[in-house]
């Protein structure tokens, strides 16, 4: 199960799906530079920011992806930096190291997984404007990342033999076997542990956006001005999924939805998720996933949740301010 999740995490940090870039500023340079974001002891500056916002436009332009408008983007990728930099933190306290060896190792698998040498990687990634050492850095991080969260997660999630089980004797899955689903995803967040002043306020929140929604706006319209969530970095495009890969709090419900057809808002840990259908296709080519498949699917959309919770959890244990200087 590690094996998979290294992999998978892997091939989120090749040349083509990279989202979070490390921006790396020498220190006269970041005495001189404006400080958007304070996280603890640690700070985003307005270079390293911008710095991550044109690598994001990068991988949106080469994914053929729409890009938002430049307000929403620099806050959903300040939030994304301010998440990774709560768990480098955690890491460091817990002594968490990466060699130079293992990320050669990434690296060499990334080449490989990309049908290319390591050293047309790295020609690959100079002609899209990356330095070679920041992408070095950047693999380091996210290796970083994935170590803190396993540490913190791994043994706490497991899928017994009677939930696999239980998943592939479902109408929904004995359906849907051999179908694959394109998503959308809106979330409208709250806090770790919200009021139910903040659950009411949210979900009021979330009927407005619905409602904007169905009078014929599309999803990146409504993020411009009402949305929040690492997803809206993708215009809330989740890509295309099997059942057992979608959030288990509206997998149920996507197997009964038609093609642009919305539901929600729907009531998850971190908040309140509009979704729409764009499209569904057969995989009827294939064989349809086996038991083991199953399982290991199933463990990813659990871990995939549990990171969620607890970056949530990690956020508002953080001493965090955006924007110091105009609020000071």
């Amino acid at each position: 199960m590690k094996n998979v999740l290294m992999i998978m995490s892997m091939l989120l940090c090749s040349l083509l799906v990279c989202t979070n870039v490390y921006a790396k500023n020498k220190q006269s340079e970041q005495a001189l530079d404006q400080i958007v974001a304070i996280i603890n002891d640690d700070v985003v500056t307005k270079s390293e920011l911008n710095h991550a916002i044109d690598m994001v436009k990068l991988q949106m332009t080469q994914g053929h992806q729409p890009v938002p408008a430049d307000s929403v983007l620099q806050k959903q990728v300040l939030d994304q930096l301010i998440n990774k930099k709560l768990q480098l933190q955690l890491a460091k306290q817990a002594n968490i190291a990466i060699t130079d060896t293992e990320v050669d190792k990434a690296i060499n698998h990334i080449a490989q997984q990309n049908n290319m040498s390591v050293k047309d990687l790295y020609q690959h990634i100079n002609s899209d404007g990356m330095k070679t050492d920041d992408y070095r850095a950047e693999i380091h991080d996210q290796m970083t990342l994935q170590k803190i969260e396993q540490s913190e997660l791994m043994n706490h999630i497991t899928v017994t033999p009677e939930e696999v089980t239980a998943f592939m004797h479902s109408k929904e899955w004995q359906n849907n076997a051999l179908k694959e689903y394109h998503l959308e995803d809106i979330m409208i967040p709250f806090s770790d542990t919200p009021s139910t002043e903040e659950i009411l306020s949210s979900k009021k929140r979330a009927q407005a956006v619905l409602t904007k929604l169905n009078d014929g706006k599309t999803f990146a319209e409504v993020e411009q001005s009402d949305t929040g969530g690492d997803r809206a970095l993708q215009g809330g495009d989740l890509g295309w999924r099997k059942l057992p890969e979608i959030p288990s709090v509206f997998a149920e419900k996507v197997a009964h939805m038609r093609a642009n057809q919305i539901a929600g808002p729907i009531q998850a840990p971190n908040g309140f998720h509009i979704i729409r259908l764009i499209e569904v296709r057969s995989i009827s080519t294939q064989a349809a996933p086996g038991r083991k498949q199953v399982e290991e699917l199933l463990f990813q959309r659990k871990f995939a949740e549990a990171v969620q919770v607890w970056v949530s959890k990690l956020r508002g244990q953080a001493f965090i301010v955006t924007n110091p200087n105009q609020n000071g």
